[in-house]
């Protein structure tokens, strides 16, 4: 599996020029219009170290959060995020690339498939792309999304995961047995932005509007991709705070469909490899395949940075 790939905001070479994407008030947004960006929108020069009446200190700044595979960083946000789906707010961060080339996991109506296999076998769009990006404050996770699909759609109003729809997990216990419990999530928001919960569920219908959640989405106008903006409080996860170099569960999924299980596609992002789960609920106990919906040690991991 190739590892994730990390893009800065605003770079074409991602291959989705989402800088571009700014929807004015009541429209639907655009993948299209705007100016090309290049590297250097985004460069703050530093003064020369002779610069007349300049003292230049040379600092080493220690980052906690090492680059390392399956592990996501949630950059500190230097100012208040509005969730609207609009992303100007949010600072340059690294974006990570998922499509069928970096999944760890390509599942379809009859069963998994290989990148080679994915559009024909498990009905991935040909040219679905996602980047998603992760903040946080003193009180809450910041997630961003940017989807690119050749058409946005599907209609069930009861199974957001059977459309256009993104997931994220998340684990709020110190150590993963494979159990959901109540500080363990999966969230599932769909392009009309239908968002349920259905981590600490066993019922399979999940929880509408969970608390501590909102949400935004924005839809291209040519329909060709979205945005979603996600704000999570801490103390869902059972937490009082981050500190720089802590660490939490977590995982991501993208969906396509038309809302029927016959016509989804779905990608996750990390699949860690474990043991069997000494989990004990049916949840977890009945995953088959398995998958980050039912057993939270296939998660990856966010560092608070």
């Amino acid at each position: 599996m190739a590892l994730p790939v990390a893009c800065w905001l605003g770079l074409a070479a991602c291959g989705l020029d989402f800088d571009r994407y700014d929807p004015a008030p009541g429209d639907g947004g655009t993948l299209d219009g705007g100016h090309d960006v290049t590297a250097s929108d985004h460069v703050v020069e530093a003064p020369p170290a002779d610069a007349p009446g300049m003292d230049v200190v040379q600092e080493t700044t220690v980052n906690p959060c090492a680059s390392t595979a399956g592990v996501l960083v949630a950059t500190q946000a230097t100012g208040s995020i509005t969730i609207d789906g609009d992303l100007s707010d949010w600072p340059p961060v690294a974006f990570t690339l998922l499509d069928a080339n970096d999944a760890a996991l390509i599942a379809g109506p009859t069963g998994t498939c290989t990148p080679a296999t994915a559009t024909s076998q498990c009905l991935v769009p040909d040219g679905e792309s996602t980047e998603f990006a992760l903040l946080r404050d003193a009180a809450n996770l910041y997630l961003a999304f940017r989807v690119a699909v050749p058409s946005v759609g599907g209609g069930s109003t009861t199974a957001p995961f059977t459309n256009d729809a993104v997931e994220i997990y998340l684990l709020g216990d110190p150590k993963a047995t494979g159990n959901y419990t109540s500080v363990d999530h999966q969230y599932i928001i769909d392009w009309t932005n239908l968002l349920l919960d259905y981590g600490p569920s066993q019922t399979g219908t999940g929880m509408p509007n969970p608390p501590g959640v909102t949400s935004a989405v924005k839809v291209a106008t040519a329909n060709n991709g979205y945005v979603v903006e996600v704000q999570i409080a801490i103390t869902e996860l059972g937490q009082t705070s981050l500190t720089p170099g802590q660490m939490l569960g977590v995982d991501v999924g993208v969906d396509h469909g038309e809302g029927t299980e016959a016509t989804r596609s779905f990608l996750v992002w990390w699949m860690a490899t474990h043991a069997s789960p000494v989990c004990t609920t049916p949840k977890c106990t009945g995953c088959s395949p398995d998958q980050p919906s039912c057993d939270t040690l296939d998660f990856g991991l966010v560092c608070a940075d």
